[in-house]
């Protein structure tokens, strides 16, 4: 028997009401999905409504039984001792479902509001153990580089008695590392099947000294979905946004032979400042401009339920174990339904 393949929704952020994204996790569970993850974001690109996520996942825990409730995040904007006492609370409301993800985070979440955006690497490695030790129980003494603590305590357990799986987001050789070292579990953004083997072995090498990852250490990845009756409808609404699926990076990891002029150099979602016209104009053209079709069907799944089943096949023989579906399809109810059914019902 091969490991347990989850699929998980991400919210369907921005632009909706709070009431709506609490029963957004409601409907994911009676359609079988296994999560729902909620991005953790103060602004998107798109100027459209963007509630705070953990007190939407907080609601949402009490109106479901059995999903799992999380976000995806970066550990800039909370201290880890407040951070510790708020995922230990949830999940004590969630019976044991709550979960985080912490990565890189995005410059338009910390540069507006004055937060620095500088090592979160060195951040993720000083704040989540301190998490964990506070969920353990213990009276905590800390002299970091980032973070201070003097006889701190969170005094409520998580519902396992250890702690509330964090998994760490992950694209670049030295926070593959750190996912395998720290993590509960692996996040990645979207990328070819054969990139994600690769990085997949590096992240591996490093769980050996990673107790967490002794048992249900999940390989997740993010992943842009477009299900409809036809291939090439279902291609057109990725069409539109290519230009935030694709990273740079990791097209030349990729090994595709492009030549990205210095005018687009340094563009990608994590860097783009929405308020910034001409960066948003620049980051759109270089979509356009050398990302084909051929190479955008190497980074998402899109087609019938059929098409989507074989790919998602493709990506489990790469290794994933947790898809992070982010449902971009042109009819978003019929996308949901032939998720639910078709395409879970055959994994399961």
């Amino acid at each position: 028997m091969g490991e347990k393949i989850s699929f998980g929704l991400t919210a369907p952020l921005p632009g909706k009401p709070v009431t709506e994204l609490v029963d957004f996790a409601v409907h994911c569970e009676e359609a079988g999905f296994d999560a729902v993850w909620y991005p953790d974001h103060i602004l998107f690109m798109a100027k459209k409504l963007t509630p705070e996520v953990w007190s939407v996942i907080t609601a949402a825990a009490v109106k479901t039984e059995r999903i799992r409730l999380g976000a995806i995040g970066d550990p800039h904007r909370s201290h880890p001792a407040m951070f510790a006492h708020r995922l230990a609370t949830i999940d004590n409301l969630s019976g044991g479902r709550a979960f985080s993800c912490l990565g890189y985070g995005e410059k338009m979440n910390l540069d507006y509001y004055g937060i620095s955006w500088n090592r979160p690497l060195a951040r993720l490695r000083e704040s989540v153990p301190l998490m964990r030790r506070l969920w353990a129980g213990e009276t905590v003494t800390f002299e970091g580089e980032f973070f201070s603590l003097s006889e701190a305590e969170v005094r409520v357990s998580p519902v396992n008695g250890k702690d509330v799986p964090v998994y760490i987001a992950a694209t670049g050789p030295k926070a593959l590392g750190v996912a395998g070292a720290l993590g509960n579990g692996w996040v990645t953004n979207a990328m070819p099947t054969w990139v994600f083997s690769s990085k997949l072995a590096e992240v591996e090498k490093a769980m050996g000294e990673n107790a967490a990852a002794a048992e249900n250490f999940e390989k997740c990845i993010y992943i842009f979905v477009s299900v409809a009756r036809d291939k090439d409808t279902a291609y057109e609404t990725l069409d539109r946004i290519k230009h935030a699926i694709i990273w740079p990076d990791v097209i030349e990891e990729a090994g595709y032979d492009l030549e990205i002029e210095p005018q687009y150099k340094g563009l990608s979602y994590t860097s783009i400042m929405p308020n910034d016209q001409d960066m948003l104009a620049r980051f759109r053209q270089m979509g356009e401009k050398y990302y084909t079709r051929d190479i955008l069907s190497d980074f998402v799944i899109y087609g019938t339920a059929g098409d989507a089943i074989k790919r998602f096949e493709e990506y489990i023989e790469a290794g994933v174990t947790h898809f992070i579906i982010r449902d971009f399809s042109p009819d978003l109810e019929y996308s949901f339904n032939a998720l639910g059914g078709e395409v879970i019902n055959h994994f399961r």
